[in-house]
């Protein structure tokens, strides 16, 4: 081995991988841990068999805590990586390492990795003693979307941390599989707002599969859930909702006696945005003896007619797409090739692209949907969700990300691929502006068509 200190932020500078791979073998077991560190940074795949290597848990680690350290940052590397060869070492890593760090690192890499080959160790680490592993198992299995994992995340639900319950949750939602409608609406009376919010975003993700179950319990919960199904079947936002949520609005058997159910149901009515519900919210408006649900009817009640009366729907047609939007966004065309169209909201606060790539018949959306990541990665932001589906014979993604370093800015990109066409659209903007426009957005995006 050899004794030399190495300049560690050099190797890293420089990108020199041989170096790196040096460290991780010196002497010197603070050398090897910033050697691990180094190579997490640079994630080369020259790397993977010495971070394979360094992996490995060995009895006589025990006497030297750094190891641990070391093994930590191999696990991060491999996941960052993202090599196969990394699987088999990462599942034993999970089976036998007594140090929870390096577990849940595993179970983070194996998440990165993506192979449903993880699926079963995974699972069992939903038994795990450390709640951090059991945890970033429910997070992977959700990455990996294996249907196997339904069940075990269905009972990770009841665990006794929230931090599981709510990545288990999250889980559910990507893997949109209707047998945890039930669990997930059950979540929805948790404990913790944490896991309340994502089992309800998770519900949304589920979309008209969760609506005739998110109705009954928006008739029979308790009033907390009752306000909650309300919300969440406003985000959905499918018309089978419009009669009940009236009806709790109206005044009879049917009537809502909660203020706060009653709120809810009229904020819902708003993002649905149907004109029909108009008159209801107006006499909700006029008569309701609560602030709180007047405020509500007229909020809704102006959100629908900006949306059906004062907005004129405009569309936009190149031969090759079409979509629709609102007259509160102007569309340019540029120079730019790629940049076939670029919108503004209000003063210019949310800037839309539009770009187009040809002849990828043979890269899936999951393949460019990396590509979108590593941009994302390059621009510093942090991705916060993302999501897969088919529409209109479109294969659909759609990724949430946000960066604060300068200016708070959300970013929604979505791809829209078929055949040999791929077109993806990127919103950025002020979060807040991003929120009160999101209803213009979600009309670009549902009219949005490749001929």
């Amino acid at each position: 081995m050899n004794s030399a200190e190495p300049d560690i932020d050099l190797l890293i500078d420089n990108r020199d991988v041989e170096g790196l791979i040096t460290a991780l073998n010196h002497e010197n077991y603070l050398i090897r841990k910033q050697g691990a560190f180094g190579l997490k940074k640079v994630g080369d795949e020259r790397a993977v068999e010495p971070l394979i290597n360094a992996l490995r848990y060995k009895n006589w680690h025990n006497d030297y805590t750094l190891l641990t350290s070391v093994r930590e940052n191999a696990a991060e590397a491999l996941g960052f990586i993202g090599s196969e060869d990394a699987i088999e070492p990462l599942i034993k890593t999970m089976d036998t390492d007594p140090d929870e760090e390096v577990r849940w690192k595993a179970a983070w890499a194996l998440g990165e990795i993506g192979s449903p080959h993880a699926t079963e160790v995974l699972i069992r680490a939903l038994k795990d003693n450390s709640w951090t592993v059991r945890r970033h198992a429910a997070n992977s299995l959700g990455i990996i979307g294996d249907q196997d994992a339904v069940p075990p995340l269905m009972k990770a639900l009841e665990d006794k941390d929230w931090h599981v319950r709510k990545y288990a949750a999250v889980a559910l939602g990507k893997m949109k599989d209707e047998v945890a409608i039930p669990f997930l609406l059950e979540a929805l009376e948790d404990e913790d707002a944490d896991v309340r919010w994502k089992a309800g975003s998770s519900l949304v993700s589920m979309g008209g599969l969760a609506v005739p179950s998110l109705i009954k319990k928006f008739k029979k919960g308790n009033w907390h859930t009752r306000g909650r199904a309300a919300e969440i079947l406003g985000r959905i936002g499918d018309e089978r909702a419009l009669q009940p949520l009236m009806d709790s609005l109206t005044p009879g058997k049917f009537r809502d006696k909660h203020r706060h159910v009653r709120g809810k149901a009229a904020e819902a009515l708003g993002r649905i945005g149907d004109i029909e519900s108009l008159e209801i919210l107006q006499r909700v408006y006029n008569e309701d003896e609560y602030k709180y649900v007047r405020e509500k009817a007229e909020e809704a009640i102006n959100k629908i007619r900006k949306l059906s009366v004062s907005t004129k729907i405009l569309n936009y047609d190149n031969g090759e797409v079409t979509f629709d939007y609102p007259d509160d966004w102007e569309l340019l065309d540029t120079a730019d090739s790629k940049k076939i169209v670029k919108g503004y909201y209000a003063n210019s606060s949310i800037s839309l692209s539009l770009n187009r790539q040809a002849d990828v018949e043979e890269i899936s959306s999951a393949e460019f949907a990396e590509m979108l990541r590593n941009v994302i990665a390059i621009q510093n932001s942090s991705l916060i969700s993302e999501d897969m589906f088919k529409r209109d014979e479109m294969e659909v993604y759609q990724m949430v990300a946000e960066n604060n370093e300068v200016v708070p800015t959300d970013i929604l990109t979505v791809s829209f691929k078929k055949k040999d066409l791929l077109y993806y659209l990127w919103f950025a903007g002020d979060p807040t502006v991003l929120k009160e426009a999101e209803e213009g957005i979600q009309l670009i995006l549902d009219s949005f068509y490749i001929y």
